[in-house]
């Protein structure tokens, strides 16, 4: 896999057919992050 910037995002490309690859590790955080906010917003309603 060959690491390629394009349009302001990371992907990866295979080196055999070229085809683009998103990078993982960056969706995997965004969404860490947004189910981090979800418990948090559960939390607060469980309170009141």
């Amino acid at each position: 896999m060959l690491r390629h910037f394009h349009r302001g995002h990371l992907f990866w490309r295979c080196r055999h057919c070229w085809q683009e690859m998103p990078d993982l590790t960056a969706t995997q955080a965004s969404i860490l992050k947004y189910t981090a906010s979800l418990e948090k917003t559960v939390k607060k309603l469980a309170v009141v």
